[in-house]
């Protein structure tokens, strides 16, 4: 009787191993295409494929080929959108942009200003300055407006002609609509200070008031300061 060794065996079950083709799940353009030909090759003469078929497993294919392309595009277009948000983000460093918040801070000497919007004209719109503790320093009226965006500036003085404490101040504007006086969005500006990148490139902005902002918050970019000679009081 013929004897195989212990290490004859081994040597077989290691070749073995090593001559083992890896296969994939996924089944590629290439991997399709071949299976396709052999298909056609060795179909029945007698009972050929029917061109229905045939134009239906090509459509399939064409469709998952499709989607995979509509992919890759995606993907770049995404990673294009993201460089462009990290340009523009950067570039708005040192800028003064308008984002939709009441909240100003008063220097200690000087005008503080912001815009407002009106969905339709008003024959009166009035602003209350209001401090830290809610309580209102200053009611102006600033007369009549039509619908649109407007600028309005305070002069930092109270109802008795007092100048007020630097610091936070929050501006309510309000327009009368028939018996009635509506809220109207208050827009007021913010330094960009600096510039922080997350994940997948997400770009948040810090302002030199101490908030954080999104590209999405921002209304207007202002490469100046605002005229604000004028203290829109009438």
């Amino acid at each position: 009787m013929a004897t195989v060794s212990a290490a004859t065996l081994n040597d077989q079950y290691t070749l073995s191993q090593a001559t083992t083709t890896n296969h994939t799940k996924e089944l590629g353009q290439d991997e399709f295409l071949e299976l396709m030909t052999a298909q056609l090759e060795n179909q029945d003469p007698m009972a050929p494929m029917d061109n229905g078929e045939f134009l239906g497993q090509m459509a399939q294919f064409s469709t998952v080929s499709g989607i995979e392309a509509m992919q890759e595009s995606l993907d770049n277009l995404s990673a294009t959108y993201a460089t462009g948000q990290t340009l523009q983000s950067v570039q708005l460093v040192g800028q003064e942009v308008m984002i939709e918040s009441g909240y100003m801070e008063l220097p200690d000497s000087g005008p503080i200003g912001g815009s407002f919007e009106l969905d339709a004209g008003s024959g009166k719109v009035r602003v209350d300055i209001a401090d830290a503790s809610g309580t209102v320093v200053r009611q102006i009226d600033l007369g009549e407006y039509p619908a649109g965006r407007h600028d309005f500036t305070w002069n930092g003085l109270n109802e008795f002609g007092e100048r007020v404490s630097p610091g936070s101040y929050q501006a309510v504007v309000t327009a009368q609509q028939g018996e009635e006086f509506v809220s109207a969005s208050v827009l007021s500006t913010r330094i960009i200070d600096s510039v922080e990148f997350g994940a997948g490139g997400a770009a948040t902005l810090n302002t030199r008031q101490g908030e954080i902002l999104t590209l999405a918050d921002i209304r207007q970019i202002r490469s100046v300061a605002p005229d604000t000679a004028s203290e829109s009081e009438q």
